[in-house]
């Protein structure tokens, strides 16, 4: 019961996170995926059927709020923490740059699978142009080990010690 509710706060901090960066990002044009950062953070430190459901509801959470294909964020994260749970034994993610380098890269695939499922749906590829590709993704790898060490020091101890107890 205390990792659903560590879970819950955690969703919290991201969609006030999420929302601050709408703020702050929007007069440079710019769409920084916060909730995708977070979703990482769950996968790299919770087993899979947190790391899962945290993605989907996430996704899920940008679908109520966006005008988009319903479905297809949270289609995408789910998606992409599959690709990323087939990796993240053979990454040392403690370390800075391969959480900047795999946040960004995640964020790359997260634009394509997103514009893909459009075009497959709707037939209509969005793309969100290469200002949000090279520099959102950019952005979001720069600030993610400021969120994994935020989440990791002081919302999610008491996860990793019951974790280490299991």
């Amino acid at each position: 019961m205390l990792r659903i509710l560590n879970l819950i706060l955690i969703f919290i901090v991201a969609t006030v996170f999420y929302w601050f960066g709408l703020i702050f990002f929007a007069p440079l044009e710019l769409s920084i995926n916060m909730m995708l950062a977070f979703s990482i953070i769950i996968a790299v430190i919770l087993p899979q059927r947190y790391g899962y459901t945290f993605a989907f509801f996430s996704g899920l959470f940008l679908d109520f709020l966006g005008t988009s294909l319903f479905g297809s964020h949270a289609l995408a994260f789910t998606s992409l923490m599959i690709l990323f749970y087939q990796v993240r034994d053979k990454i040392d993610f403690k370390e800075c740059v391969p959480q900047m380098v795999i946040t960004g890269m995640l964020n790359i695939l997260f634009i394509f699978i997103f514009g893909l499922l459009s075009k497959i749906f709707t037939g209509i590829f969005i793309w969100q142009g290469w200002k949000d590709l090279i520099f959102g993704s950019m952005v979001l790898g720069l600030i993610m080990p400021i969120f994994y060490n935020i989440t990791a020091r002081f919302l999610i101890s008491d996860i990793l010690k019951k974790a280490d107890e299991n």
